[in-house]
């Protein structure tokens, strides 16, 4: 009772414009914490987005990558397979299908996504969800063609020059590729399906933090 008696004892000594800035002072502080708090958790979901990003980008690029470390494999085979012409062809698919799938995967860049806006950032998930639908059934079917033309490749290799298919190592091969195509077409539509889900979650949350912007 008596701290209430002393605060009406002080608003009485006010004027109403002191209340008022009273009031005002309070306001702006509660809006700088506002502010403040908002800020954290724009910069949070950014930095969310952002690693989630940049990872599956690592990994696409990696990939890409790869496909020419896996072509020079298959040039490899190609040497050691040289003068018996169908296995060098059938070798040569599978190189070929790796530098084609380089090339295709051309667009992907690394990128400094610390200094993207949250539009941009948004805008670069979306390109990059875009492709990966787009080349993902190409991805299977070369990864699918290069295990094939390199199997056959390895045999001719470890054969010798009279390496002949017989029906035994023809059944094998084929059993093998197909074994083989079958982990990597299911493994791989899980993987993808992972990755567009994850890669959606984090353009919705920039999209929301975008249109946050635009309202204030």
């Amino acid at each position: 009772m008596e701290a209430r008696a002393n605060i009406l004892n002080k608003l009485e000594l006010m004027n109403i414009d002191d209340i008022k800035n009273i009031w005002k002072e309070d306001m702006n502080t509660l809006e700088d914490r506002v502010r403040v708090n908002e800020e954290k958790i724009k910069k949070l979901e950014f930095n969310k987005a952002s690693s989630t990003f940049d990872k599956f980008l690592k990994i696409s690029l990696a990939g890409k990558n790869m496909a020419l470390v896996y072509a020079l494999g298959s040039i490899f085979l190609m040497y050691k397979a040289w003068g018996t012409y169908f296995y060098v062809f059938i070798v040569g698919l599978g190189a070929a299908a790796m530098i084609f799938s380089y090339f295709q995967h051309g667009p992907l860049k690394k990128l400094d996504l610390g200094s993207l806006s949250i539009i941009a950032l948004q805008k670069e998930i979306y390109k990059f969800r875009m492709h990966t639908a787009k080349t993902a059934i190409y991805d299977l079917t070369i990864v699918s063609i290069w295990m094939v033309t390199a199997g056959l490749g390895f045999y001719r290799w470890t054969r010798g020059a009279d390496a002949v298919l017989d029906l035994v190592s023809s059944i094998g091969i084929v059993g093998g590729s197909l074994l083989l195509f079958v982990f990597t077409f299911f493994g791989s539509k899980l993987i993808y399906k992972n990755i567009d889900e994850k890669l959606k979650e984090s353009e919705d949350g920039l999209k929301i933090l975008t249109n946050y912007q635009n309202d204030l």
